[in-house]
């Protein structure tokens, strides 16, 4: 199983911006030499105390020139209502080729309503935007040329430049937090980021068990099925102390458990799309009991390496063939610590661990290069 490091720039009191968005490429080297799979940043707006990334592609870019061997993609980013399908084709396959093939690409239709209003769109249109941005990139990966005629985007023929070194593109992935979500990833034939665990494990099998069963049957949006599960974990943290883990986290958890009850909250009531994320009510009296929330979900995870171990192997026992831990928010050192800690004693225990299925499909090569996927 694949080992996923994500952040978002969450940082401490007292951390201004600038220094937490230098921090992260301290973090992001670390990651790569440790072994970690995949390194990702989630794109934010307006978020300038949970989170301080919005260009992700760009922080990329300089991360693929400080590292060997990690492949980078983004978390719940290129937000599709806020950026044109073409635009972020470009910007893949310019990654690609800069990385050395080393380029993924995840998206998302936000769930943020801040953000939404931000950029004018309406919480009722975000899921239309998504799938017909997804069907241009699909053509702008797989075809030599191409144009679309659609709702929102009316593109004659044109060809993009560059093109992956990725043959025959690099594997894009869907956060969902939705069944219906999970079953629409599975639809296009991409991966999918599993990202609403804190419904509890499940619902969380149940993510599980409707993209199995609907990656089956796929017609892919591009060039091939990338059958790939990513589980989230958030508000992650390793020590050899777990009463010293759950110290240093506690912060990080309280925050993120009352951002997102709030947005979720606010965002249920706009549309019926969104009417599902009303579950996390359910969390609000327990909300900072971290004891139960490490328990009831794999959305909050934090303990030793033992522990990480063994909900790993939980998490692969479920059908995921990823483990994303956003690991952020509580001070440089403490981030530096726990990613080391997790690299030497957890992601080699994991990558033990059989896949349940290709990532990618062996085309998915870069020409004269070697892949290393372990």
């Amino acid at each position: 199983m694949e080992v996923v490091l994500m952040q978002e720039g969450h940082r401490p009191e007292g951390v201004s911006i600038h220094q937490r968005m230098l921090e992260m490429v301290e973090e992001a080297v670390l990651a790569d030499e440790l072994g970690f799979d995949v390194y990702g940043q989630g794109e934010q707006h307006f978020a300038r105390y949970v989170a301080c990334v919005s260009t992700p592609e760009v922080n990329h870019a300089y991360l693929a020139a400080r590292t060997s061997r990690i492949r980078f993609r983004p978390m719940s980013s290129n937000l599709l209502p806020f950026n044109h399908p073409i635009r972020v084709v470009e910007q893949l396959n310019a990654l690609d080729v800069l990385s050395g093939g080393r380029a993924e690409l995840g998206m998302a239709r936000s769930n943020n309503p801040y953000t939404m209003e931000g950029f004018g769109i309406q919480a009722t249109d975000t899921k239309r935007y998504r799938d017909e941005a997804l069907q241009v990139m699909g053509k702008a990966l797989s075809q030599e040329s191409f144009e679309h005629h659609g709702e929102h985007y009316d593109i004659p023929e044109r060809s993009i430049a560059p093109k992956p070194l990725q043959q025959p593109h690099p594997p894009l992935f869907m956060s969902a937090t939705s069944i219906d979500s999970h079953r629409d990833a599975a639809r296009f034939g991409i991966g999918v980021m599993c990202g609403n665990t804190s419904a509890g494990w499940e619902y969380a099998q149940e993510c599980v068990d409707v993209y199995k069963a609907g990656i089956e049957d796929a017609e892919p949006v591009a060039g091939y099925v990338n059958n790939c599960l990513a589980m989230l974990s958030t508000a992650v943290n390793c020590d050899l102390s777990r009463e010293r883990a759950l110290e240093a986290a506690r912060p990080v958890a309280a925050k993120w458990m009352e951002s997102i009850m709030g947005i979720y909250t606010n965002l249920s009531e706009r549309s019926p799309d969104y009417a599902y994320l009303g579950r996390i009510q359910l969390l609000k009296d327990r909300m900072y009991d971290l004891d139960y929330l490490i328990d009831c979900a794999p959305y909050i995870t934090i303990g030793t390496p033992e522990f990480f171990v063994e909900r790993g192997r939980q998490i692969h026992g479920m059908g995921a063939d990823q483990w994303l831990l956003r690991l952020d928010g509580m001070g440089h050192e403490e981030n530096l610590r726990a990613i080391e800690l997790i690299g030497r004693e957890v992601v080699p225990e994991l990558h033990r661990l059989p896949a349940h299925a290709a990532s990618t499909p062996p085309s998915a090569t870069v020409p004269g290069v070697a892949a290393d996927r372990a």
